[in-house]
């Protein structure tokens, strides 16, 4: 069977790594991949300028099943594009999409279905949203859009809700607009990611992880994209992942068959578990999450293709669970210095040849230079490690990632601490 995976990150990059691992594929393309994945000896296409162009070249090359990284790609209906060709796609419809591109659709889609989230208010203007009276801090102030993980503030004063409003309607540094903002009551507790394959009809879940966003050590500074990550997330616990199956995702696959959506890809719940031990959904992703995936998929001991394969043609229910090794995983993220607002870029990259080929290291903001690659983009590549402790995973982790440098290089000094 020939593979696309669609994207240019570190995601894309363990997916494919794990497809060729595996050995149950022909060849496997990653689209448009990096610098990094075509050094590896993984195919990508020359560009397209179009979506009809894509799907043209998949057909050339004899795709048989495409999997769909970025959300971007899901945004302009690209699951549509390919499937109308007759093609299998891991990647819901446009409106499936929306779940993860509209907070405000994805708001509205928890509450017709009852599913615990926390109460909001949608803002359409500046004018709106500093003329609201608040008392309750801290505040969510949410995009209603994408914005590569850097719509999210947590507001903590008028300031905080006054300095976010400005950047989205006087600065407009998410673009001319027209935009909205989601608010949201503060949960405190903790994080945890929720990850499955969903066919519309069935969900298998994969291994549950937990996610670091703020870019500094002890949770400090701005959100980013994901720094780091660990499975199995020592947040999770048999009672709570059936209260999650429960009172999220049965609920949620009702909604899915009333709404009349076409839900064939990932569905990433991110949660946060309060002081009683209930889960709220914070937020619904709709691909494979970064950094998660690329510490989730280690562990996996079961066939990544035939999970695909079922999700892509509806057959979940057919599924077998897949099965996972006991040890933990963690993974890191090394960035550019400046990231996440403004990232400086081109710097070699050293020591990639003191890493041996087993490494898990996975390349995603990477270009080609003359003396070998340099920075390309924020999160620049990760570093992945397994053990059977928490404690030997973190270690070997970041042992492999002292190996490495660039001027500037940051990673924060405490995933899966």
């Amino acid at each position: 069977m020939n593979v696309l995976i669609l994207g240019s990150g570190a995601r894309e990059h363990s997916l494919g790594w794990k497809l060729k691992e595996q050995g149950e594929c022909r060849h496997i393309w990653i689209h448009p991949g990096n610098a990094g994945t075509r050094r590896l000896g993984f195919h990508n296409f020359s560009p397209c300028d179009s979506l009809a162009n894509l799907v043209l070249k998949s057909r050339e090359h004899g795709i048989d099943l495409v999997v769909i990284g970025p959300e971007n790609l899901l945004a302009q209906g690209i699951g549509n594009a390919f499937r109308s060709e007759g093609i299998r796609v891991v990647g819901p419809d446009l409106e499936g999409s929306r779940l993860e591109t509209s907070k405000v659709f994805a708001k509205h889609f928890m509450n017709k279905a009852g599913i615990p989230t926390s109460p909001s208010r949608v803002f359409s203007s500046l004018e709106e949203l500093q003329s609201y009276s608040r008392d309750r801090w801290p505040w969510v102030l949410k995009l209603d859009g994408l914005a590569a993980g850097k719509g999210v503030v947590i507001a903590k004063s008028l300031e905080d809700v006054r300095s976010f409003g400005d950047a989205v309607w006087v600065k407009n540094q998410f673009g001319p607009g027209p935009h909205q903002l989601l608010a949201e009551d503060f949960i405190p507790g903790r994080e945890v990611s929720y990850i499955g394959l969903c066919d519309g009809q069935s969900f298998i879940p994969l291994a549950a992880a937990t996610d670091h966003k703020q870019v500094f050590d002890e949770n400090q500074g701005p959100n980013t994209g994901g720094m780091g990550a660990i499975s199995p997330s020592p947040h999770m616990t048999a009672e709570l992942e059936a209260k999650i199956n429960f009172r999220v995702i049965s609920p949620f696959l009702t909604e899915l068959k009333n709404s009349k959506l076409d839900f064939r890809g990932v569905l990433f719940v991110g949660l946060m578990i309060d002081e009683k031990g209930d889960p709220l959904v914070l937020e619904f992703n709709t691909r494979f999450g970064d950094p998660e995936t690329e510490c989730v998929l280690p562990r996996l001991q079961s066939s990544l293709l035939t999970l695909l394969i079922a999700t892509a043609e509806k057959k979940l229910g057919e599924v077998s669970k897949p099965k996972w090794s006991p040890q933990t995983s963690v993974y890191i993220v090394a960035c550019a210095p400046g990231y996440p607002e403004s990232p400086k870029t081109g710097s070699l990259i050293s020591g990639l040849d003191s890493v041996p080929s087993h490494e898990l290291l996975f390349f995603a903001g990477v270009a080609d230079s003359d003396g070998g690659l340099i920075t390309d983009g924020g999160r620049v590549l990760g570093v992945g490690a397994l053990d059977l402790t928490p404690f030997g995973a973190r270690h070997k982790a970041y042992q492999i990632l002292s190996k490495l440098h660039w001027p500037g290089i940051h990673y924060r000094k405490d995933i899966g601490a």
